[in-house]
């Protein structure tokens, strides 16, 4: 813990860069070596998963555009750091906007691929809008949540939250992103179950929901309608729908104790996985560093997670508790639902796993997030 007097000495410092040079000392560097970990077990897997593949002339590779990605990440990520978490509650009704306006530009005039309309291309690389806006949302509902913390037990100021959630989600179920939007939702739970919401009204809206399931189902598409029903059994459709969970779980199984080795999956090399540096990259863990690289993986993320509540537990007031909860609650969903889905334990819903799945939208937004977690933990330093 630093001194009172170190701290002093850091506000009264004589020049921004001074200060910002102290505040990069004192980021927990256990945390971002953790991260660093995990993007390079990212960088091995999207290498052996893609190394084969003939690119065109003068273009990048998956491993060196991967590279740029996590680059701008960290630097993204220092900066976010020495910000004072505290300015987010200027810029948190804009940037909320913002997404909402990046939303709706994507469904009017985004790219299409796949049936699904979700990037927008900048500068030749993909954007993909809606992992910005999970960043967004979280800094809207910290800054929500903090300030009317104490009328949260009024009904009005309860549906608030769910109201402001459900425009983004519904906006990026239209894309369709059914995943994605999902994401939201659970960012939402965790933050009012922090915030001290009471547990009826928690069960009214859980209730709620599902009740409007049967309206939800209707809306879906006919792809993702297939996914939740071969989830409970693959096998029903093992060439078209099932396929993916099956090639996931033969991969998985194959690893065995160690696994077959860095560019030796039968089923990552000879491409029967689909999807496999992005979606199912998990798999190809499992096949090719077996038992022992998932539960160096599992343990890692485990660290990322414990030292995130950490931070929110010894957050210095309500605003940095409830964005270090959101960030943890981005980054444990994405985690859980796609080694679930990997494994055949959860829906496909195409989530990318974070710091290993290769995109550039989702590692920045994910550093952005650790970014945060570093601003709050040094402002809970210097109290």
């Amino acid at each position: 813990m630093i001194t009172k007097n170190v701290a002093s000495n850091f506000r009264l410092g004589q020049a921004p860069i001074y200060r910002s040079i102290r505040l990069i000392k004192h980021i927990d560097y256990t945390l971002l070596f953790a991260i660093l970990c995990l993007c390079s077990f990212g960088l091995l897997v999207i290498y052996s998963t893609t190394h084969v593949e003939v690119m065109d002339a003068g273009s990048l590779s998956y491993v060196k555009r991967q590279l740029i990605f996590i680059i701008a990440g960290i630097l993204l990520c220092f900066l976010v750091a020495i910000i004072d978490y505290h300015e987010i509650e200027k810029f948190a009704v804009p940037i909320y906007l913002l997404a909402i306006i990046s939303l709706a530009y994507v469904i009017l005039f985004g790219r299409t691929t796949g049936g699904a309309r979700r990037w927008i291309e900048i500068a030749g690389f993909d954007f993909q809008p809606s992992e910005f806006a999970k960043i967004a949302l979280i800094c809207f509902l910290a800054y929500f949540l903090s300030r009317q913390k104490e009328k949260l037990s009024y009904a009005l100021y309860f549906g608030l939250p769910f109201m402001l959630t459900g425009i983004p989600m519904l906006m990026i179920f239209r894309q369709p992103d059914l995943g994605s939007s999902m994401v939201f939702l659970a960012i939402l739970l965790c933050m009012i179950f922090v915030a001290g919401f009471k547990w009826k009204h928690i069960i009214i809206m859980f209730l709620i929901s599902m009740a409007s399931f049967p309206l939800l189902w209707s809306f879906l598409k006919e792809y993702q309608k297939n996914r939740l029903i071969l989830f409970i059994n693959p096998s029903l459709d093992p060439l078209g729908a099932g396929y993916n969970v099956i090639q996931s779980k033969v991969a998985i199984g194959s690893g065995g104790l160690f696994g077959q080795g860095l560019f030796s999956g039968i089923q990552s090399q000879l491409k029967f996985l689909p999807a496999q540096h992005t979606d199912f990259v998990f798999s190809v863990i499992g096949e090719e560093m077996g038992f022992f690289g998932v539960v160096i993986l599992l343990l890692l993320y485990i660290f990322v997670l414990w030292k995130g509540i950490k931070i929110a537990q010894e957050a210095p007031d309500f605003l940095g508790t409830f964005l270090a909860t959101g960030v943890i609650a981005f980054l444990f969903f994405h985690i859980f639902i796609n080694i679930g889905m990997a494994m055949g334990l959860m829906p496909a819903t195409g989530l990318p796993l974070s710091f290993i799945s290769y995109g550039g939208t989702f590692m920045i937004s994910n550093f952005i997030g650790i970014g945060i977690l570093f601003s709050v933990h040094l402002r809970s330093i210097f109290v």
